[in-house]
């Protein structure tokens, strides 16, 4: 029978902690081993101060800090934004001790205006004890990919599940794509780590999650790049997701600019199609929206699964000023801070004018 001091109890982290961990009721903490993991973790989540990201080599072993800078493969499961630094409230699902570690399975979530429940990922920690009983994190990602295969292409190291056959052609377009974009800018090769699987979920559970916010949902093709660790990850377009390797080769030469987005798409597409099929598909979508205002490119950014209009705004603008001046007008371009820079600037566009002046835009590219 459990304690009563079980049920949803909190445990109160250090001063000036970013989040408070709960414990789901029937969670036993009884156990030696368990109590030092659960202390372990809640040191950890502390050592998180806004933005920051603490100092890894104090929680992870240097085996996964050779690598990986950020070997913690959860935190980044929504946006830049460390998870646990969002303000989401943390309760423990369960903790469950095995033969090699103490499994930590946690539930982030936040709530909304009437008070429900909305989760928004739930990970999967191990932490586990050196020959001195001192606790570290095995990663649950490197767990996964031990039963992965590895391919290198040049300066790509792909990683893929058994059940997927190499697609060697699609490798080798990539690499094109890759020394077509170094050359123009002027770039040296950087070594990349490719994660492919099917969707995107699938690559989600291998980084240790159960779920996020990002699951689920019309299967189309996605990824997500990591310039902090040169990661790409691509579900459902293989081995050649070239969008998400531009932003690893040009998003740190530009890191304020608006249209970091906009370039990888003019370059790459997006979600498997060209500039000018998304731009089509927001035409129509405006043809039967005459109420939508494009003022605010930003706020502009869903229509259905398949389209971001505002990406593909993004990639419009780059295109148009590639087709007058080329790189070096790319390199102008990229330079501003903020939309309205950008079309005073480049197109003499006030405010006003922007809603017009983009309708008209999207209406004549999507068909040139």
């Amino acid at each position: 029978m459990m304690k009563p001091l079980l049920s949803f109890i909190s445990i109160l982290l250090a001063a000036n902690s970013y989040a408070q961990i709960y414990l789901n009721p029937g969670v036993d903490t009884s156990l030696t081993e368990v109590k030092q993991a659960l202390r372990f973790y809640n040191k950890y989540v502390a050592d998180f101060n806004g933005k920051a990201i603490p100092d890894m080599a104090k929680y992870w072993p240097q085996s996964e800090l050779k690598l990986r800078k950020v070997p913690d493969q959860m935190i980044y499961a929504i946006n830049d934004y460390p998870l646990y630094s969002m303000g989401c409230r943390l309760t423990i699902l369960y903790i469950r001790p095995t033969a090699n570690y103490v499994h930590i399975k946690t539930q982030f979530s936040v709530p909304d205006s009437q008070k429900n429940v909305m989760t928004m990922a739930i990970t999967n920690y191990y932490v586990a004890f050196d020959k001195i009983h001192e606790p570290y994190f095995k990663n649950p990602m490197t767990e996964a990919l031990a039963k992965w295969r590895t391919k290198t292409v040049r300066n790509i190291i792909y990683h893929y599940p058994p059940y997927h056959i190499f697609n060697a052609k699609r490798a080798d377009t990539l690499v094109r794509n890759i020394a077509g974009l170094e050359k123009e800018w002027g770039l040296k090769p950087i070594n990349i780590n490719y994660y492919l699987a099917n969707n995107k979920d699938e690559l989600y559970q291998v980084q240790g999650f159960d779920y996020t916010v990002m699951m689920g949902n019309k299967a189309a093709p996605s990824g997500k790049s990591d310039d902090k660790d040169n990661q790409v990850f691509c579900g459902g377009l293989g081995e050649n997701y070239f969008h998400e390797v531009v932003h690893l080769y040009l998003n740190h030469l530009y890191p304020k600019s608006p249209l970091q987005e906009g370039l990888a798409v003019f370059y790459a597409g997006s979600m498997g199609h060209s500039v000018k099929w998304h731009l089509k598909r927001v035409t129509q979508y405006l043809n039967k929206h005459p109420e939508a205002d494009l003022t605010d490119v930003d706020n502009f950014w869903y229509t259905d699964p398949f389209t971001n209009p505002s990406s593909a705004i993004q990639g419009m603008i780059c295109s148009m000023v590639f087709k007058k001046e080329g790189v070096p007008g790319l390199k102008r371009l990229m330079q501003y801070n903020s939309y309205k820079d950008i079309f005073k600037k480049e197109f003499n566009i006030d405010k006003e004018q922007i809603n017009a002046f983009l309708r008209k835009s999207i209406a004549d590219e999507s068909v040139k």
